[in-house]
């Protein structure tokens, strides 16, 4: 049986529980795009409150075929292509800091994947109104929700670092390849972990899980408990985690692809006009190849990222555009399409990899599909 075809039974005879129980607790759900501020209003007796453009039902419906079947299934799928990408990068070793930053990013993108399977999971009303120990909903919050958002900052750090040390290769060639080194990547890398896994720290320091009783299903289960200043807290960390990081590395993102695209444009009618002239390029045919790709890396981040970002704007605009505002199912609905996008983004890069490197397809069919390593494969350290 489609696994569409259960959860539409339950959301349509349990509707009237799981609007009481689940959208309660929703409070706790995507806070990583909400403040506690817009979170703390929701109660049972808010659940028939003016439904805006999308109502209950609706909302429901498309939160299980998002949550539970499309974005489960690419998640699954991306999870699987990014350790082939991560397997792929460590046999071609790490002398390259482009490998570096790439494996690097395979592993942070397993990270946010893995954790919105989990996310996923604990949102799926058939797993939710299972006989648990806990409430899975407030269960994801500190092992789904939270570790989703660190995952997919430092995604969108290491992608814009990817980019901004392309720009600064083609401004200053010599330079940047000199100072850039394999080993200080590494360290750049592992930096970015520490210092954004940090920054939500905090939010752990006043969150923690206790047995705790659930009226709305008359049952005492693991839930979350908090200290007393949790609100003040995770405002901060809201401001920091949903603002300042994302929005930052997203506009570096924007403005270097911007300029590689621009450069490549620029050096395509130069190698036009100077063809005849004897005249050489600087940027050499590896750095073409790799320039293109990291372009190709970060427009899928732009296009897959655009839509979040337009609908944070849009809540600023509109403060009815949140958890307890008058378009809340409206919110529920976009943000589940988003985490469509964002599962995407992280799911095709090994498309671009095998497309656009002749070393990442070597070593693929060498590993995977047990292919004989070709007369040139000596030479992959001086080819891209």
């Amino acid at each position: 049986m489609c696994p569409i075809v259960p959860c539409c039974i339950l959301l349509k005879h349990n509707l009237y529980l799981y609007k009481v129980d689940s959208f309660c607790k929703r409070r706790i759900n995507f806070t990583m795009n909400i403040s506690l501020d817009e979170q703390r209003n929701w109660t049972a007796g808010e659940v028939g409150w003016s439904l805006g453009y999308v109502s209950d039902e609706v909302s429901l419906i498309f939160q299980a075929i998002n949550f539970a079947v499309v974005c489960q299934a690419m998640d699954i799928f991306g999870t699987v292509t990014n350790i082939i990408n991560i397997v792929v990068f460590w046999k071609q070793g790490f002398k390259d800091s482009v490998n570096v930053s790439l494996f690097a990013l395979a592993v942070s993108d397993v990270g946010m994947l893995g954790t919105l399977i989990w996310h996923n999971l604990c949102f799926n009303p058939l797993f939710h109104n299972l006989d648990l120990p806990f409430d899975s909903v407030e269960m994801q919050y500190l092992t789904g929700g939270w570790p989703h958002v660190v995952f997919t900052r430092i995604t969108s750090w290491i992608t814009a670092f990817i980019t901004l040390e392309r720009c600064l290769c083609i401004a200053l060639p010599l330079k940047i390849k000199s100072l850039l080194t394999a080993k200080r990547v590494k360290v750049i890398m592992v930096s970015i972990f520490l210092i954004l896994i940090a920054s939500v720290t905090p939010v752990y320091c006043v969150n923690s899980y206790g047995w705790k009783y659930f009226p709305s299903r008359n049952k005492t289960l693991i839930g979350l408990v908090y200290t007393p200043d949790r609100e003040s807290v995770e405002k901060v960390s809201f401001t920091f985690n949903n603002i300042i990081i994302p929005f930052s590395a997203f506009l570096t993102i924007v403005c270097c692809t911007l300029v590689l695209v621009a450069k490549l444009r620029s050096k395509a009618k130069w190698r036009r006009k100077s063809t005849s002239a004897g005249q050489t390029d600087q940027m050499t045919s590896r750095d073409q190849k790799v320039t293109k790709m990291v372009v190709m890396i970060s427009t899928l981040f732009i296009v897959c990222f655009t839509p979040i970002c337009v609908v944070f704007i849009g809540m600023t605009a509109e403060p009815d555009l949140s958890i307890n505002g008058k378009y809340h199912n409206m919110f529920f609905v976009v943000f589940s399409f988003g985490y469509i996008l964002e599962s995407t983004n992280s799911a095709m890069n090994i498309f671009i990899y095998y497309k656009m490197s002749s070393r990442y397809r070597q070593v693929f069919r060498e590993v995977f599909l047990r292919q004989s390593p070709s007369k040139n494969s000596q030479n992959f350290s001086n080819t891209f």
